[in-house]
């Protein structure tokens, strides 16, 4: 069977020089022709429907999914409401320093012998009593 010419319908006129073969032809191809565009129509209809189907279960995924977001935020909220405050920070324990001022007693130097040795020695002993009484100032 040949596939009919796009747009070629016969007219009333030419209808009349048809022979009787040709016109049973023609309806066959004029019933081929809405046949194919039946089933195309028909396909279109069932690929509409198919992407009606997907963006439905689309937004239903998506519903779901924010429906699923909000319980865990909710969850979330409501852990934070009734989780205990942190315990507070450990810090170094305090330690207490004692400072000892008070005033030790003169008779730990012995200005005395200084003093003696520096005037049996003429003088000679005094840069070691000026140093000593650095030192012992010092640590005092």
């Amino acid at each position: 069977m040949t596939e009919p010419t796009q747009g070629w319908e016969p007219t009333a006129k030419y209808q009349r020089d048809l022979e009787p073969g040709e016109l049973e032809e023609l309806n066959r191809l004029r019933a081929w022709r809405e046949h194919h565009q039946r089933e195309a129509e028909a396909q279109q209809l069932q690929a509409h429907h198919q992407q009606r189907a997907l963006e439905e279960q689309q937004r239903r995924i998506a519903e779901q999914q924010h429906q699923l977001y909000q319980q865990q935020r909710m969850a979330e909220q409501q852990r934070h409401m009734y989780q205990a405050p942190p315990p507070p920070q450990q810090f170094a324990p305090i330690q207490q320093v004692i400072v000892n001022n008070s005033v030790q007693n003169r008779s730990a130097f012995p200005h005395t012998l200084h003093l003696i040795l520096t005037l049996v020695t003429c003088g000679a002993w005094l840069p070691v009593w000026i140093i000593h009484a650095i030192i012992v100032a010092v640590r005092n």
